[in-house]
């Protein structure tokens, strides 16, 4: 990934609102030299995607640029400890980037390729979590095993047989819509009159007569009884120092139908909804995280969750927080990546054959459990994204994959006060306002951020969602196609641009490049090849167009002129 300043931009402002690193950043301030990377390097390298470490941010300082002196003596610190610390050693590339004018070095550590895992640091393999590096068990590191056997010799355990189960283990009501929608979606399964032999046809039965773990699965009438593993827990996530925990923390059992409408009702009850009117006047309540996208991904953990005997310990979790809804499954992708999810060649089966039932069994409502066609991620990212919320951000550890949904909107009610008076801001889309109201805060924003934001999203929509705002002089572009950053333009508040700094005159120019780093008059002096008199003129002129700022009283030696924020 090529990082831009619209970029780190985005992450910082990410990692302050997080306070703390996240599953696939680090950051360290490196202040005193170079620090030790070993573990980190290690779980960067056990996770399909790798992960970035950023020196030069001073995590208990909220983020701030310390300012490194030598990037060159950094990069071969990690580049060492990449080679040398980590067995086998992992691969990183580094990039140089800048933020409030002081320098950062970005380095992305690749993750090692399947056969190759799991690194080790001092004989020790790790894996991220949250925002820290733990040892990985045991069974995460069989898991890894178990990878490995599948992609030279691909096993399917959803079709292995429950030992001690009969047809009889089945949830009648669910066999039988189920048998329904098999004989009408194929005129061939509907000459089959006998149930059993359908259901054998289409992997619920094993040909000796007992359920398959699909079939148990899907349409058991109780598949715990067998499997206790598969299941759900949900809990909300009580804050820290808060006195507790969890809160209603529940254990849902029963077949996918069962689990999957549970966990709905247990989000409905647990999150916010507002009352809106529809397009015919009709008060309806609405979520705060549309249902539609919390069913896709929910479903999507229940069917696509790894099945392996070595993940017996394992449920699907599920997360409430204050800000986001977590939903991690065991397991990781199979034969699609992270960027791929909810692209049209984002499909990908872990269990085939549940898969294949999942799409014939029905909800209490008559709905399927899922579509089949590929296309549930980029129904939620839709979803999401009409509902003003961020896209949900996906994270593949390999022995697990995690579901991250915002509950927060991309809109504040000072966003919308302040949109109020932007002309002709009605016309504009929903993301083209998100963008205006983050550049306010003084995000920067490219093409890859916008798709990012708004997966799914291409290339060509995301341009021009940009260029119509700079169309309509809201937004400046600098750059060029590629590397092009846009910003807020200076008269909605933005950073001024190149043409309004050469307009105050050539003096403003030198002063306004030396306040990258703030300073008292008499440091921007000694900065700068211009006398007292043409620095002052310079520094009154830049304060008369509000770019500027004096942080104490004129004529004060340690007042400090600096750029204003936005």
């Amino acid at each position: 990934m090529e990082w831009t300043s619209a970029d780190i931009a985005e992450l910082v402002a990410d990692l302050r609102n997080r306070r703390g690193d996240t599953t696939t950043v680090e950051v360290k301030s490196a202040a005193e030299g170079c620090p030790t990377l070993g573990s980190t390097l290690s779980a960067f390298g056990n996770m399909p995607d790798g992960g970035t470490i950023i020196l030069g941010l001073d995590e208990a300082a909220g983020f701030v640029p310390v300012g490194l002196t030598d990037i060159a003596t950094l990069e071969q610190g990690i580049a060492g400890q990449a080679r040398d610390a980590v067995d086998p050693p992992v691969s990183c590339t580094f990039q140089m980037a800048t933020l409030q004018g002081e320098s950062l070095l970005i380095c992305e550590v690749a993750g090692l390729p399947l056969a190759a895992r799991p690194a080790r640091h001092r004989g020790q393999a790790y894996l991220r979590q949250s925002d820290g590096d733990y040892p990985m068990s045991e069974q995460e590191i069989a898991q890894i095993d178990v990878q490995k056997t599948q992609a030279f010799a691909r096993t399917h355990p959803d079709q292995e047989g429950v030992a001690g189960t009969t047809e009889q283990n089945l949830d009648r009501g669910l066999v039988d819509s189920f048998l329904a929608a098999v004989r009408e979606s194929s005129p061939r399964n509907a000459k089959v009159a006998d149930d059993s032999e359908l259901l054998r046809r289409m992997g619920v039965l094993t040909s000796a007569g007992t359920l398959t773990l699909a079939g148990l699965y899907a349409l058991g009438a109780y598949p715990q009884q067998f499997h206790p593993n598969l299941g759900v827990t949900a809990a909300v996530q009580l804050p820290r120092g808060s006195g507790g925990r969890t809160r209603d923390l529940q254990h849902f059992d029963g077949p996918i139908p069962d689990l999957l409408d549970n966990v709905m009702e247990w989000v409905r009850r647990n999150t916010r909804s507002t009352m809106t009117y529809d397009g015919r006047g009709h008060g309806i309540d609405v979520s705060e995280i549309p249902m539609t996208a919390v069913r896709e991904i929910v479903a999507n953990a229940l069917v696509h969750r790894n099945l392996d005997a070595i993940t017996g310990s394992k449920r699907v979790e599920i997360r409430l927080l204050d800000d986001q809804l977590v939903v991690t499954s065991p397991g990781g992708l199979w034969g699609v990546t992270e960027r791929q999810l909810g692209q049209p060649n984002g499909k990908s089966a872990v269990n085939l054959f549940l898969y294949e039932i999942c799409k014939r069994v029905r909800m209490p409502d008559g709905s399927r459990v899922i579509e089949g066609e590929g296309g549930g991620i980029r129904e939620a990212m839709l979803a999401l994204r009409a509902a003003g919320l961020r896209a949900p951000k996906f994270i593949d550890a390999g022995v697990r994959f995690t579901a991250l949904v915002s509950r927060h909107t991309l809109l504040d009610d000072s966003d919308l006060a302040w949109l109020a008076g932007i002309p002709r801001s009605a016309d504009l889309s929903s993301e083209q306002r998100a963008v205006l109201a983050s550049m306010r805060r003084g995000i920067a924003w490219s093409n890859s951020t916008v798709r990012d934001e708004f997966a799914p999203m291409d290339s060509v929509d995301a341009r021009r969602l940009l260029q119509q705002l700079v169309d309509q002089g809201l937004a400046v572009m600098t750059g060029s196609r590629g590397t092009a950053i846009y910003e807020l333009a200076p008269e909605y508040g933005g950073a001024p641009t190149d043409a309004m700094i050469h307009s105050l005159g050539p003096n403003a120019v030198t002063v306004w490049a030396s306040l990258q780093k703030p300073g008292t008059f008499r440091e921007l002096v000694n900065r700068m090849p211009l006398t007292q008199r043409q620095v002052r003129y310079a520094l009154d002129r830049l304060r008369d167009e509000g770019v500027v700022i004096l942080d104490g009283a004129p004529g004060q030696k340690d007042s400090i002129y600096r750029r204003t924020t936005r």
